[in-house]
């Protein structure tokens, strides 16, 4: 068996000159095909001047990726009373703990920072450069310890990353089709209410319940679930997951009592969070940095596609046979998929594949083999950080918990509609079921408008902003999309308001279902992205805890609503959401003009901007 002179045993037991490793990355900001540890090198850069930067549709998948950066610490060290953004720049040597080695206090000379992280002596360190090999010290290092690193070798047939365009795309469009399916389910049983409260003989709050509790189980899986990719791979997940989501959904057929449906909708929304959670986290596999924009917006359409069908899809199958043909469609229609997923989907999780690659190494040499540059982080980890951190983010950080309770108050705001729609359209205008939901093709006609003004307009705007800021621009340069959509999103919801009486034509009220679906997603895609480029590694946990808001007030707020429109009727009742939006726009306004102010103020804010800080000075 031949092995090459750095240590490290070839796969294919031929000897090479280079290794290219392609997981982890040095850098998930810029390009993913680069020799590779999971740290950021000396010459790394959290933004570098990378036109993928202008993917406004990249926000999870490159969080996903940055999370990998952290270890597994809650809470990042306490700022101290200066600012330490300033004093980062100037002095990066002092006073600093980051997340990727500990820095020493000012005035203990015997641990001042000497310009290498900790992880850069490791062993597993790999230069940036082409051919780049391990020095002299690591190689008696590893030789006294008998172990040799695994990573990818170019053109690595293994490696997701090469996969074919077809393999691909073909995996990227099940997943696709997958969360469609879950999104019809999470909003589509809101058109059968009315028969399971003649079924069940319950009322009108228990009855939408059955939308509550299942997404309800969204918010618990973004904690619990998720995290699990990281240890677990992804396929095993997938096809376990989705195939409870498909038996949980089917077993609603057999329903006897409404506590069962309510319980199983909430194990169903359980499982099928995984589903959308970590989609964009498998395209991050599969795809490299400069295709995953494209891959990635089609799953953003079928997300918010699949929500705003699935009551129309819903509303006429309930009308002509009963609530359980909406279980037998979803059913039908996800269990091929589920198939799909069984017999084709891989394994896309590089760390696990390289991690069995280096057992089966191990196995057949007999000599100890680790994966390149990574520390295996325990599943007990893994659970605490992913359902602990976000909690901790709500409560250090104002940007986290401010921009979270205006995103729930759109999640919520849309999940209102699903039940105020069939008051407005179906009791007061007097419409059949089924044409009673038509009015949410508005919505699919906005959010389809906002898709293409991120993509034709707003990403001109910010590729122009790169390029006056030498490619490094603020997080706050992600915000003027918000703040467009965060006046447009309450006219719509005051156009609906006053205009959804019967005296009104019906165009007029229905249209207003544009400007909120605009205004809606602009909101969505533009304050995630600014949360990922403010807190850069740490961004994953602040958009799950976005996530847990959102789906706690998408359960919430249906409950409520019919009581809502009984008190105060079908105008005041409309427009208490377009109250609640307008709150949050001075926010918006606040962190664009001093958001890079309170960035440097909190825990996690600090660690993020330092670390920008530092690396554009280089």
């Amino acid at each position: 068996m031949a092995s090459h002179n750095t240590g490290r045993i070839s796969h294919s037991f031929a000897r090479k000159q280079n290794r290219q490793t392609i997981w982890p990355t040095p850098d998930p900001t810029t390009s993913d095909i680069q020799l590779s540890a999971p740290w950021p090198g000396r010459y790394g850069s959290f933004a570098a001047p990378n036109k993928r930067w202008t993917s406004a549709f990249d926000t999870e998948a490159r969080a996903s990726r940055m999370s990998f950066l952290v270890d597994g610490t809650l809470l990042p060290r306490a700022p101290v009373a200066n600012n330490q953004h300033e004093q980062w720049v100037g002095k990066r040597a002092e006073r600093r703990q980051t997340w990727l080695a500990p820095v020493a206090q000012a005035g203990d000379p015997e641990k001042v920072w000497s310009g290498e992280f900790d992880v850069e002596r490791r062993p597993s360190w790999v230069g940036r450069e082409s051919g780049a090999l391990v020095d002299d010290d690591e190689i008696a290092l590893l030789k006294e310890k008998e172990q040799f690193l695994v990573c990818w070798e170019e053109g690595d047939i293994e490696n997701p990353l090469n996969f074919g365009k077809g393999r691909k795309w073909m995996n990227a469009m099940v997943l696709a089709f997958a969360c469609f399916m879950v999104s019809i389910a999470s909003s589509g049983f809101s058109q059968g209410t009315r028969d399971l409260r003649t079924e069940f003989n319950v009322d009108q709050v228990v009855a939408l319940m059955t939308t509550s509790a299942f997404v309800l189980g969204f918010a618990v899986g973004a904690l619990v679930l998720s995290p699990l990719s990281e240890v677990y791979g992804r396929r095993e997940l997938y096809i376990s997951t989705f195939g409870a989501f498909v038996l949980l959904t089917g077993a609603l057929f057999f329903s006897s009592s409404m506590t069962m449906v309510i319980v199983l909708r909430f194990l169903g929304g359980l499982a099928g969070s995984f589903t959308q959670a970590v989609a964009p986290a498998v395209v991050a596999d599969m795809f490299d940095a400069q295709e995953r924009g494209l891959v990635l917006s089609i799953f953003t359409l079928a997300g918010l596609l699949g929500q705003n069908l699935g009551p129309i899809i819903s509303g006429f199958l309930d009308a002509y046979h009963g609530w359980r043909s909406i279980v037998i469609f979803v059913t039908a229609a996800s269990l091929p998929t589920w198939l799909v997923l069984t017999f084709t989907f891989p394994e896309t999780y590089a760390p696990v594949l390289l991690q069995r690659r280096a057992n089966r190494l191990t196995r057949e040499t007999g000599k100890q083999h680790v994966v390149a540059g990574a520390t295996p982080k325990p599943i007990s980890t893994q659970l605490r950080v992913g359902a602990l951190r976000p909690w901790i983010m709500l409560i250090y950080e104002p940007i986290v918990t401010l921009l979270s309770l205006f995103l729930s108050v759109v999640h919520g705001t849309l999940f209102l509609l699903f039940a105020a729609y069939p008051i407005v359209f179906q009791q007061v205008r007097g419409w059949p079921q089924g044409i009673a939901s038509l009015p949410f093709l508005a919505l699919v006609i906005g959010i389809i408008l906002s898709l293409f003004y991120v993509a034709l307009i707003d990403q001109r705007r910010y590729a122009r902003v790169l390029a006056r800021n030498n490619g490094i621009a603020p997080p706050e340069a992600r915000l003027p999309p918000a703040m467009l959509g965060a006046i447009v999103l309450p006219i719509g919801l005051f156009w609906f308001a006053w205009t959804n009486g019967p005296e009104t034509f019906w165009l007029i009220s229905v249209s207003a279902g544009v400007f909120f679906g605009f205004g809606m997603v602009l909101l969505y895609m533009s304050l995630t992205n600014y949360l990922v480029d403010s807190y850069l590694a740490y961004s994953a946990s602040a958009l799950a805890a976005s996530t847990v808001l959102r789906s706690c007030a998408g359960a919430a707020f249906p409950l409520f609503t019919n009581k809502l429109y009984e008190k105060l009727g079908i105008h005041w009742a409309s427009s208490i959401p377009g109250f609640m939006a307008l709150v949050f726009v001075p926010c918006l306004a606040g962190f664009y003009r001093w958001g890079h102010i309170l960035r440097t103020k909190t825990r996690f804010g600090q660690e993020a901007a330092a670390a920008l800080a530092a690396q554009a000075q280089k």
